[in-house]
């Protein structure tokens, strides 16, 4: 394996190539104006680990534009299978036992590989028709040693993504937890059985199940499961299945999965949902999303706060809810909120698209200076991995529709607050006595006007920046005044000078002056194209 200094100079090397950071300019062979374009070329020359971090980076619409968003999607895993001798090797390494000891039988040809681990075909000795899914010889170490490695390249050279993503470091640092909980597979193994476990009730949702005592952190036993992708439309169509039924279904399961369960799927593509006897079959549970019951009541809010365009609550939660990363500032962000009410809001309940609307939420952070927990991004992927797979099978699906029928019938809202009569009486109370005190309201608000007592708060937009751009134009004002005075000195020595030496120093301020002029000309040219 490559020494950690020789993988950190490679690195930096490599970025710099790219065009990113401090480096950039010694390496201009294959820089580009596309920067998306380069750090995906980056990406991809770095090797597995960096395609795995930009793929989990593509699903990061608060902390990248849509252009590397677009980009970081085109990543693939060009991971060539290994042979059936290594895996062979690998099992006994992490178990101890030979194949021949634990199965009657093992495909030597892969189901699937991965950057990641292999999965392959096998029957127990007791007849049970299983998958086994081993992972790759040393990718976890390769895998966290990058990132321990990009970690330190990133702090040594700070500008490397300057405009391109807040926080790196922070960031880098939650895709290392994501990635160590998805290459457990003990912690896949438990999650299998906790979602089993949730939808034991529910007939059209089924999982496989893991064997626990030939699982370990690197090697899963589990179900085999057949069924048709759900991707394949055509294959589900021929079948005779009702893919609106399907789309449906699958909706509903995850409105149960995130409001009821608190534990959902994170990794709905199509390769991961597949058809049985008019069951949906999740497979891979590396990654699953929690929602704790603090962060569903904020999830709720923030869907009445959207529906009732109430502003002011919607921005509060946010701000609950967000880091702030700079000075906020409100009003820019309180019209950004509005301008989302009147796109999204003005063709019919029917019509609403939640992926787009919580994109752009996460987008009007980005840009405000807003970093949303990673449970709240988690959440938004999985909105539009679930979105984008039922309007596959059902582009007239009504989202809305299956919302409200959830809300209305599994009690995750209590609806009593609203009807409560008592509730009601005193919010009945509050609004007359409102009403009744608003003409004495009226009365001492004239009588401060006639009386010189009325104060108006008067709150300028962009405040700051506007006093600083007065303050560098003041600046510029009085450098050139000194410029013109040490010009019209620098002539005066020159014209009037009786010796050599005095008309050298009048040339030598003449030309400082020149350069300072010629400083001053490009700084505020620069400043124009801000």
């Amino acid at each position: 394996m490559q020494s950690d200094s020789s993988r950190f100079r490679e690195m930096v090397s490599v970025l710099g190539t790219y065009g990113f950071g401090e480096i950039r300019h010694k390496f201009k062979k294959r820089e580009t104006d596309n920067r998306p374009l380069a750090l995906r070329q980056a990406f991809e020359e770095l090797g597995p680990s960096f395609i795995k971090i930009g793929q989990i980076l593509s699903t990061r619409s608060d902390l990248l534009s849509a252009e590397y968003l677009s980009e970081l999607q085109k990543l693939q895993e060009n991971t060539l299978p290994l042979s059936f001798e290594v895996i062979q090797d690998q099992y006994f390494s992490e178990s101890g036992h030979l194949f021949d000891e634990d199965f009657a039988y093992v495909n030597p040809e892969p189901l699937a590989s991965a950057s990641i681990a292999q999965v392959h075909e096998a029957k127990l000795k007791t007849g049970e028709h299983v998958v086994i899914k081993i992972q790759r010889p040393e990718i976890e170490a390769q895998l966290i040693r990058d990132i321990n490695i990009f970690i330190r390249v990133v702090e040594a050279v700070p500008s490397i993504f300057m405009d391109v993503i807040v926080n790196p470091v922070e960031i880098l640092k939650d895709i290392k937890r994501q990635v160590m909980e998805e290459i457990d597979f003990v912690n896949e193994a438990h999650n299998m059985l906790r979602f089993s476990e949730n939808h034991r009730n529910r007939t059209t949702i089924q999982s496989p199940l893991p064997y626990l005592p030939l699982t370990n952190k690197r090697v899963l036993v589990q179900d085999y499961e057949a069924g048709i992708s759900i991707g394949r439309l055509h294959a589900l169509k021929q079948e005779a299945y009702d893919l609106d039924d399907i789309a449906y279904k699958l909706v509903l399961s995850y409105l149960y999965q995130v409001f009821e369960d608190g534990f959902y799927h994170a990794d709905p593509h199509p390769g991961n949902i597949m058809i049985q006897d008019g069951r949906i079959i999740f497979i891979d549970f590396g990654a699953m999303g929690k929602v704790s019951s603090s962060e569903k009541k904020i999830l709720l809010q923030i869907l009445s706060a959207l529906v009732a365009k109430d502003i002011d609550h919607l921005v509060n939660l946010l701000l609950q809810i967000c880091k702030q990363n700079k000075p906020l500032d409100k009003v820019l962000l309180y019209r950004d909120i509005d301008d989302l009410f009147d796109r999204y809001f003005t063709a019919g309940m029917e019509a609403l698209n939640i992926d787009a609307i919580f994109q752009d939420l996460l987008k009007f952070g980005h840009r405000h200076g807003l970093t949303f927990p990673s449970e709240y991004i988690m959440l938004e992927k999985t909105v539009a991995m679930v979105q984008g797979v039922a309007q596959n099978l059902s582009p007239s699906l009504d989202f809305m529709q299956i919302f409200q029928s959830f809300f209305l019938s599994s009690g995750a809202i209590s609806w009593e607050k609203y009807i409560d009569p008592s509730l009601l009486a005193r919010e009945t109370f509050r609004s007359v006595n409102t009403v009744r005190r608003l003409p004495s309201k009226l009365e001492a608000m004239v009588d401060n006007i006639n009386n010189g007592r009325l104060n108006v708060r008067i709150t300028f937009e962009n405040i700051d920046e506007r006093l600083r751009d007065i303050n560098s134009m003041i600046n510029r004002v009085i450098f050139g005044v000194i410029l013109s005075s040490l010009i019209l000195a620098s002539t005066f020595i020159i014209t009037s000078a009786q010796t050599y030496y005095a008309e050298i120093l009048g040339m030598a301020f003449f030309i400082v002056t020149a350069v300072i002029g010629l400083i001053l000309l490009i700084s505020m040219l620069r400043a124009r194209r801000k």
